[in-house]
């Protein structure tokens, strides 16, 4: 049985005229009975009763009346679903983030979304940017939220700016510097340095050593955590003082104090990545919600 024949069949079965029905579809009336004919010697039985005046469905036919009904609304949604899986409206999304990074914008930006794609199942991990990596080696991931990659990106990852981040000095509450409104990175050189394990932001590790080296000295490295909440613990506790973008002053950060440096180091990126070839669907619903939020998301993240 061929759906086209079964579509046939109910629109005759529901007209009870075979005009009708081959008006309905578009075709002629000998075309209507010959399928009609060919799909009861298929069954091997009747399906329809038909006389001069009126035309009625058999017990038989009234059983595959039904399953017919089911089997294209069927189709109908199969269709569907395939059109919705190709605009990225439905499947699946997973997503590699930076808490400290997008704390404030990813919710608002997955809310969005999901609103606009509500058949999008999205999964969460967070990751440094090492870790992202990683993941989309192993095809964990469909998107990641970090700082920039090595160059050239590795994996045919491509790249979309989000926002511009700002260094602060991030010192204990208690320390004699804390009070002062800036900071020369020089006036830093003999202090004990907390700073974001290498291993796993290496682009960020190498700017912060980098900026210290124009100041013309190399800080004293006494801890590399590798969770920047851990970061802001051991510097409320007074074990060294850090240098970290901007946006951990969201986290929970009592005791620590964020003090702008003078001259200000470079800013380093958030930027979204993703495989470009071939585009995922969701991925490229994805991007285009965040088209929408871009400018937003800058305005809400980049210091002033």
């Amino acid at each position: 049985m061929e759906l086209k024949t079964l579509r046939t069949f109910v629109a005759v079965a529901e007209l009870r005229n075979f005009s009708a029905a081959a008006r309905l579809l578009h075709t002629v009336q000998p075309a209507v009975s010959r399928q009609i004919a060919e799909l009861e010697e298929e069954l091997g039985t009747p399906l329809l009763w038909r006389s001069t005046r009126e035309v009625r469905v058999t017990a038989a036919g009234e059983v595959l009346l039904e399953d017919a009904r089911r089997l294209l609304a069927l189709e109908i949604e199969a269709r569907e679903r395939v059109t919705r899986a190709a605009r990225g409206q439905s499947g699946q999304l997973r997503i590699g983030y930076m808490s400290s990074a997008t704390a404030r914008f990813l919710p608002t930006l997955l809310q969005h979304f999901s609103q606009r794609n509500p058949e999008v199942h999205v999964e969460l991990f967070e990751m440094t940017a090492q870790q992202q990596l990683e993941a989309f080696a192993r095809h964990e991931i469909d998107l990641g939220l970090s700082r920039p990659l090595p160059k050239p990106a590795p994996l045919g990852l491509e790249s979309l700016l989000l926002y511009q981040d700002r260094l602060m000095a991030v010192l204990p509450q208690a320390h004699p510097l804390a009070k002062g409104k800036q900071l020369s990175l020089k006036a830093l050189a003999r202090e004990d340095f907390v700073l974001f394990e290498r291993g796993q932001a290496s682009g960020l590790f190498d700017r912060i050593i980098s900026a210290c080296g124009e100041a013309g000295f190399s800080p004293r490295v006494v801890r590399q955590p590798a969770q920047m909440q851990t970061l802001l613990s051991q510097v409320a506790s007074g074990t060294g003082l850090a240098i970290a973008p901007a946006c951990i002053r969201y986290l929970q950060s009592d005791g620590c104090v964020f003090i702008k440096l003078h001259p200000a180091p470079p800013p380093i990126a958030l930027e979204l990545h993703y495989l470009g070839s071939p585009l995922r669907p969701t991925v490229e619903a994805f991007l285009e919600e965040v088209s929408q939020m871009r400018e937003q998301i800058k305005t809400q993240m980049e210091p002033e």
